[in-house]
Formats: C-alpha cells, structure tokens, sequence
C-alpha cells in the first residue's frame, strides 16, 4: 500500500470522528440485539536526542498514530465484538528506530464471539466465554497484557473463559497462540506497508489464574501459573522456549491516610534457547524468577500525593556457559507502568534487571494527574545480556551499573470520555557498563513526547 492510501486511510477514519461529532453510533431495541460503534484515535509525537544501540546515533523523532475501529453487536448472551487497528509512524527515516512495536497497518486485532451465563456456579455469579482473535490483560500484566503505551499490541487467538464469583472472586483460564506481527523487514515496516499477521508456529499459552476474595482491610490475594511454548526461527534459537510460569501477588491499593502495598512473585522453570560457546542450542535447563516489591503511603491531603518505594529482580544467566538459561522471560508482558515507555526510547526489559526507585503521583482534581519517578538499573547478572539493548561483556569486567533515569509524566483529560492529552519525559544518565561497552558512546539521552487521544 502507498505511503497516500495510508494517509487517506487514516484521514477517513478521522472524518468518520469528526462527523460523529464524538457521539458513540448505537442502536437498540428494547429485549433485542444492540449495536455499538465506537473508536479512539491517538496521536503521539515522539523526539530523542542522542539514540543509542543498534548502531544508531543522534536525534530523531516520529509521529506514532494508533487508530481503532470497534463493533460492538449485543444479544441477550452473546455477543460479537471486532476491533480494526491501524498503527503506523510517520516522520521517521532510514536512521530511526522502526519495529514491529511501531507499525502494524490495518489489522484486525480482535474478532470474538462471547458467551455470557449469569448466576454461574453460584448466585449471582457470572461466566464468560470468548473464543477468536483477542487481546487481554492477566493481573498485573506483567506476564500477559494488552500494551497501553506501544503503538502496537500483542494479540492472541484462542479462548479465554472468565468467572466473576458474588464475593469478588475471579477465576480465569485460558488457551492462547500468539500472533506474529507482519511485515518484518526494516524496509516495510518504514513505509508502512501492509501484511496480515499470522499466528506464529508451534507456539501456545495456557494455564489459570484465581483472584480471592478481598479482605476485610482491602488485601487480594492472586496465584496463577501458565505454560507458554515458542519455536523460533533457526537463525534465532533464543525465540523457542517451553516455559512454566507459576506465581502469586498479594496487594492493597492506595486510598487517602493509609499504606498501600504490592509483592508479585513468580518462578519460572523448563527450556529455552540460546548461545552457548559459539553452538546454538534449544534445550538449556532454565530456572529464573522475578519479585518485584513496592510500598507506598497516600497522604490525607491537597492533591493526594502518593509516595511509593518499588524495588525489582529479574533474573539473569549468572553462567553463560554452563549449559543452563537463568534470565527472565517476561512472555508478553507490559513494562511501560514499571520501568519505562516503549516508544523509540525503551531500554528496559523485564529481564535479566534489577532496579530500584521512588514514585511519586499527584492528582489535584479528578481530570489532572500527575508522575514523577526516579530509578537506578543494573544488571541482575554482570556477564548476561542486557536485554533492553542488546549489549554484552561476557567477560563481566564492565560491571553492572547501567544508569539512573527520571521521568516525569502530567495527563488532562480536557473533556471527559472524549479528549485526554498528555506529556511527558524521560532522561537517562548511563552507569559504567553503558560506557565501556560503547552503548553511551554518543552521550545521556533525553526523550520527551506529547500525546492527544480522542474517542468517539
């Protein structure tokens, strides 16, 4: 597709908006089916100065758009729900960073049919069963999520069932394959070109989740574990993996004049692939595991100032040469609301990390909110990759310090349920193992972006 069909694409779905003149298209009948249209239109603009890794250098910008369209057809237990997504940049060149957390054009990201049976298992419980293209966030999503920041999203097709208990409880169990995001080449995705995404090859999760009740002081307990299988290409024996994930979180949400608090554990054992002196294997033993701990106070004032503690490990391959894999493997996690944003800037993966830092979150009124946030990064393991750019010292001489960011973000929502704009930045002072293995060659780098956000 040409680089104008793109921009008439987008351009007609942004007319569609404006001659909605943000009202949502809804029919209904009484004691019949009920159709809704809906959509949201998100415009990023992003600029870095001084890129790094990758052999990338310099400053650089690009304007990300996500646009959605959503058909929503409701019967008395069913339902059919599709979700049109085109996510594409704009502004970038052959020096930027271009992937497919960037660009996927035009794609059907969801396509299910749902099936709903109320006073399930019990009174006023409530199950529901959806089976075809989705996406989907399990607890915290630090395993499996639907990205919020990335112009992109993992998707998956399979079935999901969910059962809403009359206390409060929620159980879940799923069969996913994940969806490979197409096209792949540096050329396509930089012209945005169009390719249906496929499921990708002899590579599934399944597994469950169970949240308790809440306590009587607000505490929720939540345990799960999933299977997750991959075969990745011959050249990438890192992709293919046949992962348990099993692990618990226990937490209590914030609320003005009290702590609040968050622990999520999660071992992870079975196989992996990867380099070992220079031979490329997929069966190394793999043992990992991620804590990650936070504790925070709300304090009883103007603005409603939230201080939170948090502290992460992540495991990494302390020996990379003993023939087993002990990095984390965060599936399809999130990391933007942990570590950072996931845009041309993210140089932090759930893996192979270990960080701590303070959060503070103000909100002076119910449509203005407000970050700041300050972390110190190393490796969890001095001879292991780091993962969020790629560079290694297998020697570990370099150290482990990779750096000390802050970022601050500020969020308005200008009118409610239709316009939200938000800004923000991150800068990075890079530690000594950026420096001696050549990623901070170019110096500290500063990211900032503007986003405007419309639903219709």
């Amino acid at each position: 597709m040409s680089r104008p069909a793109h921009f008439f694409a987008v351009g007609g779905w942004l007319a569609a908006a404006a001659i909605a003149s943000g009202q949502r298209v809804a029919t209904a009948q009484p004691d019949a089916a009920a159709f809704e249209f809906s959509g949201i239109q998100r415009s990023r603009y992003e600029t870095i100065d001084e890129q790094f890794g990758n052999g990338l250098s310099g400053a650089d910008h690009v304007l990300a758009l996500q646009t959605s369209l959503m058909f929503d057809l409701k019967l008395d237990k069913l339902q059919f729900f599709g979700e049109i997504m085109d996510s594409r940049g704009e502004l970038n060149d052959e020096n930027s960073a271009v992937g497919t957390f960037l660009v996927n054009t035009l794609e059907p990201v969801q396509a299910y049919a749902a099936w709903t049976l109320p006073d399930s298992l019990q009174e006023g419980g409530k199950s529901t069963l959806r089976v075809g293209r989705l996406t989907l966030d399990i607890g915290k999503r630090r395993l499996i999520s639907r990205n919020r920041f990335r112009n992109t999203v993992s998707s998956f097709t399979g079935v999901d069932w969910q059962w809403q208990g009359a206390a409060g409880q929620n159980a879940r169990a799923v069969y996913l394959i994940p969806m490979r995001i197409l096209p792949t080449t540096f050329d396509e995705l930089l012209d945005d070109d169009f390719e249906l995404d496929r499921g990708q090859r002899d590579s599934a999760v399944w597994g469950g989740f169970y949240q308790f009740p809440k306590g009587t002081r607000g505490d929720t307990v939540e345990v799960y574990g999933f299977r997750a299988d991959a075969e990745g290409a011959a050249t990438d024996p890192a992709a293919s993996w046949g992962l348990w994930s099993v692990g618990t979180r226990v937490f209590r949400g914030a609320a003005k004049g009290r702590w609040n608090y968050e622990l999520e554990a999660v071992a992870q054992t079975g196989e992996s692939g990867g380099v070992v002196a220079g031979t490329q294997r997929r069966d190394l033993d793999h043992r990992a595991h991620l804590l990650h701990f936070e504790v925070g106070y709300q304090f009883d004032a103007p603005w409603a100032p939230n201080l939170i503690f948090q502290y992460d490990d992540a495991s990494g391959d302390e020996e990379p040469l003993d023939g087993r894999s002990e990095r984390f493997n965060t599936l399809f996690g999130d990391r933007r609301f942990e570590f950072t944003t996931t845009g041309i800037y993210g140089p932090f993966n759930r893996s192979n990390l270990n960080a701590q830092g303070v959060r503070v979150t103000l909100a002076p009124n119910p449509r203005l909110q407000g970050m700041l946030h300050y972390r110190s990064f190393r490796l969890a393991a001095a001879r292991d990759t780091w993962v969020g750019i790629g560079a290694r010292d297998p020697t570990g001489r370099a150290g482990d310090s990779l750096g000390r960011q802050l970022e601050g973000s500020i969020t308005w929502a200008a009118i409610a349920d239709r316009l939200t704009l938000e800004a923000g930045f991150e800068y990075l002072w890079f530690g000594r193992f950026a420096q001696q293995t050549g990623v901070a060659v170019n110096g500290d780098p500063t990211y900032v972006y503007l986003v405007a956000t419309t639903r219709f």
